[in-house]
């Protein structure tokens, strides 16, 4: 199975699009399709309504219009997300040059939820707690958007899991701590899911490498470089109970560890932003730290527990503020909720992310690595606490 696709843009007669198709349910170990869509005329999409879809708008505008009782029409712009479940009848008609990544399932038996939802990352970039971001991740090494997480009801993947969906933006690897050959890179082990990542915004020189099996703490044989750009998925395809999955003792706990999809990414003078569709979903803090193969835990060790459950209970009020505040503004009404409470946790929210990122850029100057220098593109607006007269735009080309 390909590690590396790349993108052949074809067009039926007639369609007002060019499509890519990246993902097929009946191949993949995730059992979705997945597809981008460029429109090279104005044009519309009419999504099966036997079965759920995601849909991510890169770059344009469109407009969804839903046949429900109200008969909604939705005016979508980049940095929107849907979700549709399946049974709606939709229709997005979508301007000139629009590009839109789409992910939908097989049938309406991997359709987990039955409400659409909307997040516009606006909104998302306010998910901030005190000290602790919920949705919004900024770290030394990436900005992390998690649109849709473990306890979002989308799509299931053929195994039975709960999928999610993130919007990434990896840095510049200027300052990061060195492999084994001398070079600063990005160092990630995902070992008990499988991940998409379909790369659509490159800037600079990007490239990516998996690990040969077996895996060692040293020495570590490697695949060949693969180049990364705008028209390039690197798909992380090496799922549970596979032929390629090591498994180990672990000597601390003596308890049954799998090994899989380590590799690394190498980002010169640039950035890469791109999707990721993670099998199983993720849940709870991330921790990715840098300098280390890192991973998200497995599911087992954070379903259940203590701080999972204040987790649930706090990305909860959140979850509403950003799903009532996208839908509204989608409809032209965001200036309705002007004054509320939804409106205030908003700006709470957007006032803790920014304070949040503040210090981790003091904390990165500190150590005079420079990674503070590449982040700062990135950061959120530092908020005065006045209400702004219209919601900020997500910083960066991602």
């Amino acid at each position: 199975m390909q590690k590396l696709i790349r993108n052949d843009w074809r067009s039926e007669s007639g369609e007002p699009f060019a499509r890519a198709q990246i993902l097929r349910h009946e191949i993949h170990p995730e059992g979705l399709d997945v597809d981008r869509l460029w429109f090279f005329e104005a044009g519309c999409l009419a999504p099966r309504s036997s079965v759920g879809h995601v849909i991510s708008v890169l770059r344009g505008s469109g407009r969804l219009h839903v046949a429900d009782d109200d008969g909604q029409i939705l005016r979508l712009e980049a940095g929107d997300h849907l979700y549709l479940p399946a049974g709606l009848e939709t229709v997005l008609d979508a301007e000139p040059a629009t590009e839109l990544l789409h992910l939908s399932s097989p049938s309406a038996s991997q359709t987990r939820g039955g409400k659409v939802l909307l997040r516009s990352e606006a909104f998302l970039a306010a998910c901030a707690s005190g000290s602790q971001s919920l949705r919004w991740i900024l770290t030394s090494q990436y900005l992390s958007r998690r649109i849709f997480l473990h306890h979002d009801r989308i799509l299931l993947s053929k195994s039975g899991h709960p999928v999610s969906w993130y919007h990434t933006t990896m840095f510049d690897v200027a300052g990061l701590p060195r492999n084994e050959d001398g070079q600063p890179v990005f160092k990630m082990s995902y070992n008990s899911r499988t991940e998409l990542n379909v790369c659509y915004d490159v800037a600079g020189t990007a490239r990516v490498r998996m690990a040969r099996h077996p895996y060692r703490e040293t020495k570590q044989l490697w695949g060949p470089w693969l180049a990364i750009d705008g028209d390039s998925t690197y798909h992380l395809n090496e799922a549970a109970g596979g032929p390629e999955e090591e498994r180990r003792i672990d000597k601390a706990t003596q308890t049954v560890q799998t090994l899989r999809n380590k590799h690394e990414v190498h980002i010169v003078d640039g950035h890469v932003s791109l999707f990721c569709l993670f099998d199983p979903a993720p849940t709870g803090i991330e921790r990715h730290r840098p300098g280390e193969y890192s991973d998200y835990e497995p599911l087992s060790q954070v379903l259940g527990t203590k701080p999972h459950e204040t987790y649930t209970r706090e990305i909860a009020r959140y979850d509403e503020m950003v799903d009532q505040l996208s839908m509204a503004r989608a409809m032209g009404k965001l200036n309705t909720l002007h004054g509320s409470p939804l409106w205030e946790l908003y700006l709470r929210g957007r006032k803790a992310q920014a304070a949040i990122e503040t210090q981790l850029a003091e904390s990165l100057a500190a150590e005079g690595n420079g990674r503070e220098r590449v982040l700062g593109r990135w950061m959120q607006p530092v908020s005065d606490g006045k209400e702004p007269d219209r919601v900020e735009r997500v910083p960066g080309p991602g």
